[in-house]
């Protein structure tokens, strides 16, 4: 494990250092140890949990050990936006106002992390945005258990958010990308956001308001900008910024064009073909409206929007 990474990190429970010894982490002050697997450490606070902490012991066991070092991505040349579309998320349509808009975000965010800045990428996943950051100094966390659909592989720590492993004013910037509607208690996600950034440190978060209920059984939030600015500023931050994703018809429109590609409603425990001529008729009829909401959203306003952008400063302690 390199020894840059252990010197950053905390005991999750009382946030004493910890030491690395044989195969574990260990914390002199409250005496837990906390296991390593395939040079991950494994620095969660639920170890009396016995049911999660052996689930978590499970899912980070089948990881690949963490490769030692990344290789640079091909195809970038400078493009962040087309490098987003064409190699990160190619099942986003950038034609889609809400995924245009991160693409346009993610390229800002990129160009405001300045060459050789920390940063702490919360619930990174496939670590997907690690391509995009490779002039920083980029660490990783994940609980790696939330879903078996994705590739934890390249996570750097497995961490919970609401109790983040890292010592005070570690990290220069913090990301935290549709990952506060997985945390039972998010406020105490932005807690320790706030605790392991720097002053004037800079966080970037997307939040859902509108979104299909997803990885379950961990989707708990919604969250309006009025409860995302009051959540930011308790936790010590100064709001920069909190922009929708997208106006408020393609919201409207996108969903009921969701709608038109699900199941039917069933008859009698079978599909009905009634149903299903009515859903494809419907999905066709919508791509007129579907094409003047993409050419028009701009012109409507962002109270109902499917995402928010938030930019927020950590503020100097006392201030």
């Amino acid at each position: 494990m390199d020894d840059k990474l252990i010197d950053r990190l905390c005991c999750p429970s009382c946030r004493a250092q910890v030491e690395f010894q044989g195969d574990a982490l260990s914390c002199a002050e409250c005496e837990c140890s906390y296991p390593c697997i395939g040079g991950r450490p494994l620095l969660v606070p639920f170890l009396e949990d016995k049911a999660r902490f052996e689930a978590l012991l499970e899912a980070a066991s089948s990881l690949p050990p963490r490769p030692s070092s990344d290789t640079s991505p091909e195809g970038l040349d400078g493009d962040i936006e087309g490098f987003f579309f064409r190699t990160l998320f190619r099942q986003f349509d950038r034609r889609d106002p809400q995924w245009a808009f991160l693409g346009r975000k993610i390229t800002e965010m990129v160009a405001r992390v300045g060459e050789g800045l920390s940063v702490l990428d919360i619930g990174a996943g496939e670590c997907k945005y690690a391509t995009l950051l490779g002039h920083a100094d980029y660490v990783s966390t994940d609980l790696v258990f939330s879903s078996d659909r994705h590739d934890f592989s390249l996570i750097d720590v497995v961490a919970d958010a609401s109790a983040i492993p890292f010592r005070d004013a570690e990290f220069d910037v913090a990301l935290n990308l549709v990952v506060l509607e997985h945390v039972p208690d998010p406020w105490l996600a932005v807690d320790e956001m706030a605790r392991v950034l720097k002053p004037g440190g800079i966080a970037f978060a997307m939040i859902p308001l509108v979104r299909p209920e997803h990885l379950a059984p961990f989707d708990f939030h919604r969250f309006t900008r009025y409860g995302i600015q009051r959540m930011f500023e308790n936790s010590g931050f100064r709001v920069d910024s909190i922009e929708g994703s997208n106006g408020t018809f393609w919201t409207a429109v996108h969903y009921a064009r969701m709608i038109s590609k699900t199941e039917p409603l069933k008859r009698y425990g079978r599909r009905s073909i009634r149903g299903m001529f009515l859903n494809r008729l419907w999905h066709l009829l919508l791509w007129p409206l579907v094409f003047y909401a993409r050419r028009s959203d701009k012109s409507y306003g962002d109270e109902f929007p499917m995402y928010f952008w938030v930019q927020a400063t950590r503020e100097p302690s006392g201030d």
